[in-house]
């Protein structure tokens, strides 16, 4: 277990098929807090959500005391180069504690680089963790090919450096 700064301690683990309720739970209650967009989606879609997102990814667990406090899920498409985090939530009751930093930095040395993943553009504290940890910006959408439909940006972590370019706009 880590503790962060003298909170409560940490336990990063592999998912079990026994978290998929609490994880499916944890994913619209974080999507929630974002307060970005209406969630149209049920606890149990969320769940299914889940269940479905474990048979293709490789998904960590974060634990405090006994409770999951977040997740972030990985994958490398077959013939990829470079992996995709596809997921990355905190409970709310575990934000801003360090509980993403853990999980993202766990991935980066578990994973990467080269990594890519996707955040919505007004979300702006993950934004600023990718940001500090290497990732820069090099595409964005208007969201009109996302289910939220709300712009996103794609951010790059490159082995050997990040100097690249906004794509598109």
């Amino acid at each position: 277990m880590t503790t962060i700064e003298g909170r409560a301690e940490i336990n990063l683990r592999p998912f079990t098929n026994a978290d998929i309720g609490a994880l499916g739970r944890l994913f619209g209650t974080a999507r929630a807090s974002m307060q970005l967009f209406d969630d149209p989606h049920t606890t149990g879609e969320h769940t299914a959500y889940i269940a479905g997102l474990s048979a293709g990814c490789a998904i960590t667990v974060a634990e405090s005391d006994g409770h999951l406090a977040g997740f972030l899920s990985f994958t490398r498409r077959p013939g990829a180069a470079m992996g995709e985090i596809t997921h990355l939530f905190v409970h709310p009751d575990h934000q801003r504690q360090g509980v993403g930093a853990m999980l993202l930095d766990h991935a980066i040395n578990r994973y990467g680089p080269p990594l890519h993943l996707w955040v919505f553009e007004a979300n702006t504290r993950a934004r600023a963790l990718y940001e500090s940890r290497g990732f820069v910006m090099t595409d964005r959408t208007d969201g009109s090919g996302n289910d939220e439909k709300l712009p996103d940006m794609r951010y790059d972590l490159l082995a050997g450096g990040n100097d690249t370019e906004v794509t598109r706009t």
